[in-house]
């Protein structure tokens, strides 16, 4: 605890007292005072006071109560960036662009196909004889097993164009497409000129939609493209996929228009171009089928031996045997 100083009230005593013995004594009187001197001392003394008095006051200990340690908030742990990618989800060209041309009827045990495109010579593709060109078909697997490199492009009627069974030299993953081509010379002659072909298996077991190769020869035939086609209108008896026993007798009916536009005679003939030919063969129309009018066409039947699918392709030709017009085709699945 501070004590209180009593050192300033006795330095204004001993003030008073002079000034007192000044004014009272009876001896000559004191040179004046210089009140100024009298204040300087008076300050000097009570800065001697002040000095002492602190000297004199206990030393306080001063206890330094060291700052609170600050602990570091704690460094978070480092996270692992983690980006997030969307996973495409690829769909497996089977599932989609093969799903869109799938024919069951078309197929012979693990084994189908279709036609994508005509990459190159559209049908009626005009050409001269002893032109040489190459033809090529894009296809999709549309079967259940891949296609070998010994899978062959195989001839199944018309003119061969000068071309021949080919092997495709690829395998064709299931749902994937290829590419198959056959170099072809155009044939002497005149009009339309059709060729078919299929695809076969290394066994030759065919398989697939029958392909066309068709061209346009220069000439004035009556059976140039502008006279002479035919279009399917609608299968009468026997829709693809009919299931029928090995062995048994059945009548397919086609209803075709002449979509042409000159007039088919008696001697036009249904003829068979390509597949199995299910006991059947080459058969004339026996009536005259004006431009624009419709006929039904009709061939006796027998299932072949054997298991899955058997397919039969057939088109219109005049009767000097020129083909013309859509093929049409006969899928049966044998019980």
């Amino acid at each position: 605890m501070i004590q209180k100083s009593y050192f300033p009230f006795v330095l204004m005593g001993v003030v008073l007292l002079l000034a007192l013995s000044a004014c009272g004594s009876p001896q000559a009187p004191a040179p004046t005072l210089d009140m100024n001197a009298v204040f300087t001392q008076v300050g000097a003394t009570l800065e001697m006071g002040y000095t002492q008095t602190a000297l004199a006051m206990p030393t306080a200990t001063t206890t330094n109560t060291p700052e609170p340690t600050l602990t570091p908030e704690p460094s978070a742990t480092p996270q692992p960036l983690i980006i997030t990618t969307p996973t495409a989800t690829i769909t497996p060209t089977f599932a989609g662009l093969a799903s869109l041309y799938t024919n069951p009827a078309t197929a012979n045990g693990c084994y189908n196909a279709a036609l994508v495109e005509d990459v190159t010579i559209p049908a009626g593709t005009k050409a001269d004889p002893g032109d040489t060109f190459t033809k090529t078909w894009r296809l999709i697997n549309t079967g259940t097993c891949d296609w070998l490199a010994d899978f062959k492009i195989t001839y199944v009627g018309g003119n061969l164009f000068g071309s021949d069974t080919t092997k495709i030299r690829q395998r064709v993953a299931v749902g994937n497409t290829g590419e198959i081509s056959l170099n072809m010379v155009a044939p002497g002659g005149s009009g339309a000129v059709v060729s078919n072909w299929q695809m076969a298996t290394n066994d030759g077991n065919l398989f697939g939609p029958v392909l066309t190769v068709s061209i346009t020869l220069p000439g004035t035939s009556t059976t140039s493209g502008n006279c002479y086609n035919a279009t399917l209108v609608s299968d009468v008896t026997i829709p693809d996929g009919t299931e029928v026993k090995a062995g048994d007798s059945f009548t397919k009916t086609w209803s075709i228009e002449n979509s042409g536009t000159c007039e088919w005679t008696r001697d036009f003939k249904i003829t068979f171009v390509g597949g199995n030919l299910f006991g059947s063969d080459t058969t004339k129309i026996r009536k005259f089928v004006k431009a624009g009018a419709t006929v039904n066409i009709s061939l006796d039947m027998v299932a072949p031996k054997g298991s899955g699918t058997a397919t039969s392709s057939w088109q219109m030709a005049d009767e000097s045997g020129n083909l013309f017009g859509q093929i049409f085709t006969i899928n049966i699945v044998l019980k």
